[in-house]
């Protein structure tokens, strides 16, 4: 890392896709403690008069220009792998081990569906979650439990077949239930404050924000 970079919590990633408007999301970023941008994020970023701390990608989204840029440029040239990958490839190397990662969702669809694949394949190394303009996403197995209000709408979507899934809190309730990668688990609702899930295997969940 370098000696210039001083990491303060909370740890934000910007991805390059819908900014965030909702104030969930854009109050993770004005109490970001470092902002860390996905390549052409930044440009967004700073068209909200938002600089980041750092970037990092392969910069060819980005229109800025690293002579130009004050914060740290940290340049991956590695095409097998998406901008969000390697930034949490570094984060990991760095020992950010709790992000949230906003502007992952939205604009093009096929970006969309690699980062949840994303979020499920790097939430077995570091605690994270994607907090859109409509949700906030987590990815698992085995057992937790989440905050929630009344009411809220919550999905959960297996990523892979399921031997086994329980919900407590839940309107509709799953008991030890095998659980296909399909809709099924669409528009459940929390009935308290916390609700809590328990799944063999991994799954998406979308704590879906109520207004």
């Amino acid at each position: 890392m370098s000696e210039s970079f001083s990491i303060k919590n909370p740890v934000v990633i910007v991805g390059n896709g819908e900014f965030p408007s909702h104030p969930i999301p854009l109050n993770h970023l004005k109490n970001a403690g470092t902002i860390i941008c996905t390549d052409g994020s930044a440009d967004q970023l700073m068209k909200h008069n938002v600089t980041p701390n750092a970037i990092i990608g392969d910069m060819d989204s980005t229109k800025l220009k690293k002579d130009d840029f004050k914060g740290i440029w940290i340049s991956f040239l590695d095409q097998n792998k998406t901008d969000l990958q390697k930034t949490l490839d570094w984060c990991i190397g760095n020992d950010l081990n709790d992000v949230t990662i906003l502007g992952t969702m939205g604009k093009r669809e096929d970006h969309s569906l690699g980062n949840l694949h994303v979020l499920a394949e790097f939430s077995k190394k570091l605690k994270m979650k994607f907090v859109t303009n409509y949700a906030v996403i987590h990815s698992f197995k085995g057992k937790r439990t989440f905050s929630s209000l009344i009411g809220q709408q919550i999905s959960i979507v297996a990523i892979e077949n399921i031997q086994s899934i329980s919900t407590v809190g839940l309107k509709y309730e799953l008991k030890n239930k095998s659980f296909p990668p399909a809709c099924n688990g669409i528009s459940n609702e929390a009935i308290g404050e916390i609700f809590t899930i328990k799944s063999t295997e991994p799954i998406w969940l979308f704590i879906n924000h109520l207004n």
